[in-house]
């Protein structure tokens, strides 16, 4: 898999001065953890996930959550599991027959209820696991996080050896989380089981939703998440606990419940501006705005590349390749990391180019 694959080579050539690289789910996890990028959401119901997964469908789509949790009415459930499974074996044949390729797979993610459902969904789909990235845990808490992880552990100590490691994405959207009183205590003692569990935290997610819910609030499509004064103070928390360069998390923003995409271009730059990357989505159409933006510009580029180039203790200070701004080698060293990483998965666009220039295709039809 690798993104912006819509592009013709002419095209790639005009916009990239670096194209991104391919990866799948047996890639390095720091590269995983930046790749999960917008991550659409689809009900675990939809009768045709499987043929808009393996047959691309679904125009850069890149990573996919098969939702078990919140997009299934409690009466669906059954249900849900048993698409789920059927689909999943159904992709794994295709696989096994020759139509489709492994390189070709999105990302995949399943988001259980509950550490049962968990068991019950690795049980059901058995050796069909090794199709699948990672887990999403949907409000985890101080409560449950140990259990989820402590499934993960045993599944990845069993699996056979040619299986890519199964991840955990635990989302941090409790009462306990967003209520003043009790949010340290809780944020530190979930970070003491991410730390427990580190090797298998591909990346930390924000359940914005369901914090607005126990204030009733919710964001209008023309406002951010970062507009609504108490996610914004719990947002800002949690970047604080778990997005220290010491802790090497990736943390991803919030979802965007809307259709629209411009409030979501601001969220995104938003979340760029604060550390996180990725974003949960709920339509194909958001899926180009929300990558674009991850690309990284030339000047970014040549910025990072300069300063880890020269932080050999000769200088301390220079002014950048653009001629507009001072690089400090120590204070912007960590920094400069994250832009190369980024710059692996999304690719550095040409100098003279923009996001615009990756906006200009429409999306696909999807239904």
């Amino acid at each position: 898999m690798r993104y912006f694959n819509y592009l013709t080579a002419d095209e790639e050539k005009a916009l990239f001065y670096l194209p991104p690289n391919s990866f799948h789910n047996h890639s390095h996890k720091d590269i995983l953890a930046h790749s999960v990028g917008a991550a659409l959401y689809m009900p675990a119901t939809r009768r045709t996930f499987a043929e808009d997964i393996a047959f691309g469908k679904i125009e850069g789509l890149v990573s996919v959550v098969l939702d078990l949790e919140d997009a299934v009415g409690d009466n669906e459930v059954h249900a849900a599991e048993e698409s789920l499974i059927g689909q999943m074996n159904q992709i794994a044949h295709w696989m096994e027959v020759g139509i489709v390729s492994a390189e070709n797979l999105p990302l995949i993610f399943i988001r259980v209820r509950s550490v049962n459902q968990l068991n019950y969904v690795l049980e059901r789909l058995e050796e069909h696991v090794a199709l699948l990235t990672g887990i999403v845990f949907p409000k985890f808490t101080v409560e449950n996080g140990e259990d989820y992880f402590q499934i993960l552990e045993n599944y990845n100590d069993e699996k056979s050896a040619s299986a890519p490691i199964l991840y955990g994405l635990p989302i941090l959207e409790s009462a306990s989380i967003i209520y003043k009183e009790s949010r340290t205590f809780t944020l530190l003692a979930i970070n003491e089981i991410i730390t427990n569990f580190k090797d298998l935290v591909l990346n930390i997610r924000i359940g914005a939703t369901d914090f607005s819910s126990l204030f009733g609030l919710r964001r209008s499509p023309d406002r951010t998440i970062y507009d609504i004064a108490p996610i914004r103070d719990c947002v800002a928390d949690i970047i604080n606990i778990f997005g220290r360069m010491e802790a090497n998390n990736v943390i991803s923003g919030p979802v965007w419940e809307y259709f629209g995409v411009k409030g979501l271009l601001h969220e995104v730059m938003l979340d760029k501006e604060n550390g996180l990357i990725g974003k949960t989505i709920i339509h194909p159409t958001h899926i180009k705005p929300v990558q674009t933006l991850y690309a990284v510009t030339h000047e970014e580029y040549t910025d990072a590349i300069s300063i880890l180039k020269n932080n050999h203790g000769d200088l301390g200070v220079m002014k950048s390749v653009y001629g507009n701004k001072m690089n400090e080698f120590k204070p912007h060293f960590n920094w400069a990391k994250r832009i190369l990483l980024r710059s692996q998965v999304y690719g550095v666009l040409h100098e003279q180019q923009t996001f615009d220039g990756l906006l200009t295709r429409p999306n696909r039809a999807y239904v």
